[in-house]
């Protein structure tokens, strides 16, 4: 097989098999993966506009705002307008999207952990960086 392509199946299977089991520690909490990176990602950045969030949550970029959604319908986010700018909306969690955030970093810190015991320090950021050079490219 072309080392190209070996490469790309192992990255495909693997993103596949982190997605599995994050989606099975996640289940408990009633929130998929899709849903879980967004509120971790407006935990630490604060409120975003559906472009930027949308930038963020790679698997949503096409289309963010029926995953905020169903988050707001869920009482996890709220939409509001901007102060300078009212044609312009940013998404911020509410309260209770605050402490699934905070459960989800729990609960994802065994898969973290699990990653780190498969991958040993140097290996990990050496495979960051190739991945790195490839999403560099033109």
């Amino acid at each position: 097989m072309d080392e190209v392509l070996e490469f790309v199946l192992a990255v495909k299977a693997a993103h596949r098999e982190i997605n599995r089991r994050f989606s099975e520690a996640l289940r408990p909490l009633g929130v998929t993966v899709v849903q879980a990176e967004a509120l971790l990602v407006l935990a630490e950045s604060g409120p975003l506009s559906l472009k930027d969030l949308g930038a963020h949550v790679v698997a949503e970029a096409g289309n963010p705002s029926r995953l905020v959604d169903r988050l707001t319908a869920s009482g996890l986010v709220r939409r509001h307008a901007v102060p300078d700018d009212r044609r312009q909306v940013h998404v911020g969690l509410t309260p209770k999207g605050r402490r699934l955030a905070h459960d989800i970093r729990t609960t994802r810190q065994p898969l973290l952990d699990w990653g780190r015991r498969v991958l040993d320090g140097e290996g990990i950021r050496t495979a960051t960086d190739v991945l790195h050079r490839l999403l560099d490219q033109d």
